[in-house]
């Protein structure tokens, strides 16, 4: 057995099997200039070699609809690497078509974190086909008694893979905060995301798929192999059974969801996608952060707000500055800096114990000059799709835009999880024109779908300048949401939020 094989057994507490093969190191193959991808985002020539393209995914629909593109138009690899990956229609879908890619010969690699709700042997079902592979990381050693993994091996496992990426034929990349699941693209659930992730083409795309193979080969990874096996290799009459039982087909060609009708849908078909360039950087963490706690991602961040000269736009979900943090920003601004947050409210945040330790630095902020807002959670979100199901919405995107030029974009909320205990990732452009574009639509956005935070005699009250109210208490949350956040306050969490 494999030194490899024997670390990765001592570190997930199984027991040795010496039946197993040993977990082969891959790497990517690199920018395929065969792929029809790579004929579509052809580098346009008074475009500098060094700069990278951008597509912004605003909506959900688009989200989902890039994806899918990609998957369909790859010809020879397709990488992902993500937190969630759910088991409803857009994930089957998604599935579906990888299913396809790899029947058609294209090599699939699929990187999960181990905090799935799908079942191991659905997974290893997915593994068993010849081109597709999974792995899943920092994985729970007891597969049915999770909890008890937890009970005796806790401080590993809240440790998480929260990185998002996807890449085909090394042409095209998609990173930013959106995991796989009805509620990242705007399909029939309860709560709606507000996301955003880019579509990327040019050098970063390179770094993307270094990235990635750091993780897939890293020792924390373990291939789906080891922990259930399955010798049975998915046949058409299997796949077609369960594409039937899903009812995928039909939900997604219907009048009201047929991608048809989608902009971007038109403008891929008749060759339009035009993409922002520009110098790009992709920052990340290295896997081993979920051992030692060390975050590169954190020291470029700190890097690139150290250089900002007047303007930060920070939107964040889950924002717990730390009492470090708040002074740092408070600071920021009374030395003129303009700072302008954008995070979740009680009501529209899905975590209400992050909001328990938001709360606690509120005041200061605002006292400071900081000018911030809370997402409404009934924010009206763009989505193309006239039914949705959902009943309320929840800001997911993680953005900052700095000194009117510089776009950061990716997996990482402002919080002590995101900075100590999860792996991030995140890519940062240098585009003067679309930042004040996008920042001037976000002004138009905060004053129809957010509350500002103000001080008036003292107190915190929220501005709704739709409605033209000031509201004294926390805006659509009843007493057992606030009796919530508040206990949460008490706690000794907030590293782990």
């Amino acid at each position: 057995m494999s030194a490899t094989v024997l670390l990765t057994f001592a570190l997930f507490g199984c027991e040795s099997d010496t039946s197993l093969a040993p977990k082969v190191e891959t790497h990517h193959t690199g920018y395929h200039a065969s792929s029809s991808l790579a004929a579509f985002f052809a580098h346009e020539e008074d475009v500098p070699a060094h700069y990278s393209g951008f597509f912004p995914l605003q909506t959900g629909h688009d989200a989902l609809l890039t994806r899918l593109a990609m998957i369909e138009s790859a010809s020879h690899s397709l990488d992902l690497q993500y937190y969630i990956f759910r088991d409803d229609e857009t994930s089957q879908l998604l599935v579906w078509r990888l299913y396809e890619a790899a029947e058609r010969g294209v090599k699939v690699r699929l990187l999960l974190d181990d905090m799935q709700s799908r079942k191991d042997s659905d997974i290893a079902y997915l593994n068993a086909h010849p081109n597709i592979e999974v792995r899943l990381f920092n994985p729970h050693q007891y597969r049915f008694l999770r909890m008890l993994s937890w009970v005796t091996d806790g401080d590993r496992l809240n440790r998480r893979m929260h990185n998002k990426s996807m890449t085909a034929d090394g042409v095209v990349s998609v990173v930013g905060g959106r995991n796989i699941g009805n509620e990242y693209f705007s399909f029939k659930s309860d709560v709606e995301f507000g996301d955003f992730d880019v579509l990327l083409n040019g050098p970063v795309v390179e770094e993307t798929q270094v990235q990635f193979d750091e993780y897939w080969n890293s020792r924390f990874s373990a291939p789906m192999a080891w922990i259930q096996k399955s010798d049975r290799v998915p046949n058409s009459e299997d796949i077609e059974h369960w594409r039937k039982v899903s009812q995928i087909e039909h939900q997604f060609t219907s009048d009201t969801y047929n991608f048809d009708t989608l902009p971007l849908y038109k403008d891929i078909k008749n060759n339009q996608v035009s993409l922002h360039w520009g110098e790009a950087s992709l920052l990340y963490d290295l896997p081993e952060k979920v051992g030692n706690g060390q975050s590169q991602l954190i020291d470029g961040l700190v890097e690139l707000l150290a250089s900002v000269e007047h303007t930060a736009v920070i939107i964040s979900p889950y924002f717990v500055p730390t009492k470090a943090g708040t002074k740092a920003l408070a600071n920021a601004a009374k030395q003129g800096k303009n700072i302008v947050i954008l995070t979740n409210s009680l009501a529209s945040n899905d975590v209400f114990a992050v909001h328990g330790w938001y709360a606690k630095y509120r005041e200061e902020l605002v006292a400071a000059g900081i000018e911030l807002w809370e997402m409404k959670a009934k924010a009206k979100i763009e989505h193309q799709w006239s039914v949705t199901g959902s009943s309320r919405s929840s800001l997911h995107a993680k953005v900052m835009m700095l000194d009117d030029r510089k776009l950061f974009v990716g997996s990482m909320n402002m919080d002590p999880r995101s900075a100590e205990l999860n792996t991030e990732m995140a890519v940062v452009f240098d585009h003067p024109e679309y930042v004040l574009k996008a920042k001037q639509g976000l002004e138009g956005l905060l004053y129809t779908s957010a509350y500002k935070l103000e001080l008036q005699n003292g107190n915190l009250v929220w501005r709704d300048f739709e409605s033209d109210e000031v509201l004294d208490e926390e805006p659509d949350a009843g007493f057992l949401l606030k009796s919530g956040a508040w206990l949460s306050g008490l706690l000794p969490i907030e590293n782990w939020l």
